[in-house]
């Protein structure tokens, strides 16, 4: 893929340089804190720390940033995995079966395991030892602040926090997937008899899942191309496709996994991308790990654009903004969960802000036209 002075570009540069175990080549225009800032916002910039400080080229000032942030994020990791160690102790003791998620699996698959950075801890637990566990999260002085959705997650100062999930995706949400029994298809520890581990073909159905999950609903980060990118290196010819194009084809990824697969080993082998996967890429490289609030304008208008003229689409996203799903209702008004026979009257509450704020609403308009021409 050809460079360009573009920070988010360059950053892709880095990322594949760190994945080769290569040296950057060294571009001019390039702003190296503006660059930090973007490796910060996909929380990647441990990954490509050591890259940065055997660049030369790159100014003290923003060796610094990388240099100090990594170490502090170093420092927090080793402390988040003390705390998980008494976590999972704790389980063990009270009979409470477990299975990592997510960043604890990936991380054991990227060259170094500090180079997978993780804001919380998922951890899978046995449904009906929900209670227990919360105790024991309680007993270890951690507070519960969210408990809406398909996990408890729970907080402790100065960072610590960890998902127990309940299942690996909300009943209410609008992408619930089904695949397999988990737990049934799960191995057992052979040290630890409530410890499981996913099996590697319901780790990769999980991260194509989640990861769409994210990207429908306001785009997502490169960082789960990159689990993807390592996780299929070691494990691609050891996968069941036949079950897995399966149980995608079953929650109607199968276009998906195929798309973003292609653009895994095409980015981070330095393919060229046709331009369908350059517009594609943009998803991934311009909305932060998460997403972001233009992601999300971006993909509920796509999400209503199609077969409507251009007014026609703007009709529909202004109707979907005024009353969103009962899963955005929650996260926007969360006091809706104890009294939900508020609905009614926030959804009208919505229409008279729109009315009320036309101005704010016609910008938002203008802005799903700018984000839909750079992608």
């Amino acid at each position: 893929m050809p460079l360009k002075t573009n920070e988010t570009e360059y950053l892709l540069h880095l990322v594949v340089c760190a994945l080769k175990g290569e040296r950057a080549q060294n571009i001019e225009g390039v702003d190296f804190c503006a660059l930090f800032e973007i490796a910060k916002e996909q929380e990647i910039f441990n990954l490509i720390n050591d890259v940065v400080q055997s660049s030369d080229f790159v100014d003290d000032k923003a060796k610094a940033l990388f240099k100090n942030q990594t170490m502090s994020e170093k420092s927090k990791m080793i402390a988040l995995g003390a705390q998980r160690k008494i976590i999972c102790e704790k389980f063990t003791e009270n009979k409470i079966a477990f299975m990592p998620l997510k960043g604890l699996i990936f991380k054991d698959y990227y060259p170094k395991e500090s180079m997978r950075q993780m804001s919380d801890n998922d951890i899978l637990i046995d449904e009906t030892k929900r209670e227990e566990a919360a105790e024991i999260m309680k007993g270890l002085g951690y507070k519960p602040f969210d408990t809406t959705q398909n996990s408890d997650d729970f907080f402790k100062d100065p960072f610590y926090t960890f998902e127990l999930h309940r299942s690996l995706f909300d009943d209410e949400s609008e992408f619930s997937p089904r695949f397999g029994d988990v737990w049934q298809n799960a191995e057992r520890d052979k040290e630890n008899e409530f410890l499981y581990h996913m099996n590697k073909n319901d780790v990769y159905i999980y991260s194509v899942c989640h990861m769409f999950k994210h990207y429908i609903k306001c785009c997502c980060g490169i960082r789960f191309l990159v689990d993807n990118y390592f996780f299929l290196l070691k494990e691609e010819k050891n996968l069941d496709w036949e079950y897995i194009y399966s149980q995608l084809e079953k929650n109607s990824l199968l276009e998906y996994e195929k798309q973003t697969r292609n653009l895994v080993f095409k980015v981070f082998e330095n393919r060229e991308l046709s331009p369908e996967e350059k517009s594609l890429l943009k998803n991934y490289t311009d909305f932060g790990i998460y997403g972001s609030g233009e992601g999300k304008i971006l993909q509920t208008y796509l999400s209503v654009s199609q077969g409507n003229s251009e007014s026609g689409a703007q009709f529909k996203y202004i109707l979907r903004r005024l009353f969103p799903s009962k899963k955005d209702m929650l996260f926007n008004y969360p006091f809706l969960e104890k009294k939900p026979w508020l609905t009614p009257f926030m959804l009208v509450h919505r229409i008279f802000k729109g009315l009320f704020n036309i101005r704010k609403t016609r910008a938002e308009l203008e802005s799903v036209k700018q984000i839909k021409k750079k992608n």
